[in-house]
């Protein structure tokens, strides 16, 4: 093959690669972290993402993580390159019509394929996230609350016990065991779904300097939203992760405690504290619509460092 020929397939496969690398990458990344029990957050990607995304924001941390992608798909299309360059096609498939028709509608799949991936080559994951306006409902002072608190340490197996009973209906609930100093709580659109929530609050609209509002790039019609921490918000979120993760200072268990996001006083997720979480900004998700995530990001933007 010719080296203009290997260019130009070589090319079309860097394009084509971008989407596969990118999903081999998480893999490995999630792998890493179980792997080496570090939890998503600690890996080293994560760590050099919010390390970009605390020094020189967003934009560079988006761009970080295209540019090793980049960097994997390049890898691999040298070797398809050399590979092309050192073979003669038209001596081994001369005779073989058969195998030409195969190799033409393969290289027309993979072509095909390669615009599919087009907008992954050249923007980074977010970039083409809509902010949504929130200065209309800034105006009317708006009063939806975000509150973080940890969940019951034996929270799954209260549960359990409880589904034992059958069907979470309102009147299993109702008549649950109450355990003091914390709420049984329903999950969001989950009907078979509950938690023991602590009833103090570990951190509060004061702990939040701004959000955004953001339709989700994976789940249309479906919204969520960035958050931002105070300085003192993220070192409370810092010491409440270190002091509850597995083996954590104040946690001797291996497993992590559970921590309750409740939107408006309602319990959105509760994700298990893995490992300490340092860092300014996280996205908050729990299928919200459209009203439900500009009025909490206004109102985190209103109230955000205020005293309660």
């Amino acid at each position: 093959m010719t080296k203009k020929q290997a260019g130009v397939i070589a090319l079309i496969a860097f394009v084509a690669l971008i989407r596969p690398c990118s999903n081999m990458f998480t893999f490995a990344d999630l792998l890493w972290s179980v792997v080496f029990k570090t939890g998503m957050m600690n890996t080293p990607y994560m760590r050099l993402c919010v390390f970009m995304f605390d020094r020189f924001g967003r934009g560079a941390a988006e761009l970080t993580s295209v540019a090793i992608i980049w960097t994997i798909a390049v890898f691999v299309t040298m070797v398809i390159y050399r590979y092309l360059r050192r073979r003669d096609f038209a001596q081994v498939c001369a005779d073989c019509a058969a195998h030409k028709v195969w190799a033409w509608l393969a290289f027309a799949a993979f072509l095909l394929f390669s615009f599919t991936s087009l907008s992954r080559a050249f923007y980074p994951v977010g970039c083409d996230q809509a902010e949504l306006p929130l200065d209309e409902v800034m105006e009317h002072n708006p009063t939806a609350t975000l509150e973080l608190r940890l969940c019951h340490p034996e929270s799954d197996r209260l549960e359990r016990e409880l589904k034992a009973n059958g069907r979470l209906t309102d009147e299993v609930l109702a008549a649950a065991p109450q355990i003091e100093g914390y709420s049984l709580m329903r999950v969001r659109g989950k009907d078979d779904a509950v938690c023991y929530v602590c009833d103090d609050v570990e951190l509060s609209m004061k702990d939040f300097a701004s959000a955004k509002a953001y339709e989700s790039l994976f789940n249309k019609g479906v919204y969520e939203i960035s958050a931002k921490l105070t300085p003192e918000g993220r070192g409370r979120l810092a010491r409440l992760t270190r002091d509850y993760q597995p083996q954590g200072a104040k946690n001797t268990s291996n497993h992590g405690r559970a921590l309750a996001i409740v939107v408006n006083g309602e319990l959105v997720t509760a994700p298990i504290i893995q490992t300490e979480i340092d860092m300014g900004e996280f996205v908050i998700t729990g299928k919200f619509t459209k009203e439900e995530a500009v009025a909490l990001a206004a109102a985190l933007n209103y109230r955000g460092g205020e005293e309660d």
